[in-house]
């Protein structure tokens, strides 16, 4: 078995508070598994939004793709970019769950498209993770940074989007200036995220550019 990242990004992935730790193993050996916001497939056994949580902000609705209490928060006057004490907003939750409808509402209010949460991830790095290309792309139209690396992992929504095999959303972020040659840490960049992960048709794609 290839070696895990080392547990402080574990802790990193496990602190969203609807996320639960993703291992992507590599395919091949000696490679280290890359971690990622969870991916569709595991979004059933998720972890529950924090107890501390209050149910009088807007977080916990755009969390549960909760539109009409959305809107309604926003049109009462709630801060589109209130944050929770890991530093995420409204607009990340939605786009991590990919609430397109969710997240043009909260764009329209102004919700700050490039806000980071403590470890220096975005909306556009969470919405990327997944198959989302409608959010990533809605993002992108409204100022997002593609090339935001995190605080921890220096990871960028580009990587997320290549670790998960999301193949759309890659495209979409080259079509917005999207640095494909970017490294982590370990010094590994997107294609090597793919290659990790066994995404062969974004490993193709990447190797065409």
């Amino acid at each position: 078995m290839a070696k895990s990242k080392n547990s402080a990004n574990i802790l990193l992935i496990n602190t969203f508070l609807i996320l639960t730790t993703v291992v992507l193993f590599a395919c091949s050996g000696g490679k280290k598994e890359k971690n990622s916001p969870t991916s569709p497939s595991e979004k059933q056994q998720q972890i529950t939004q924090k107890q501390t949580e209050s149910t009088h902000t807007i977080l916990p609705s755009a969390s549960n793709g909760d539109f009409e209490k959305v809107k309604e928060f926003l049109e009462k006057g709630a801060d589109v970019n209130e944050k929770d004490g890991d530093g995420r907003t409204a607009l990340m939750y939605a786009s991590f769950n990919g609430y397109k409808q969710i997240v043009e509402e909260l764009l329209k209010y102004n919700a700050d498209v490039n806000l980071t949460d403590i470890n220096g991830r975005s909306a556009l790095m969470f919405a990327a993770s997944g198959p989302f290309p409608g959010t990533v792309k809605i993002l992108l139209e409204k100022d997002a940074e593609p090339n935001i690396q995190d605080k921890v992992e220096h990871f960028t929504a580009f990587m997320f989007s290549a670790a998960e095999g999301q193949l759309e959303n890659i495209k979409i972020l080259l079509e917005y200036g999207a640095n494909p040659n970017l490294k982590d840490v370990d010094g590994e960049d997107a294609l090597m995220f793919a290659q990790n992960n066994g995404h062969t048709k974004v490993v193709d794609y990447l190797k065409s550019l």
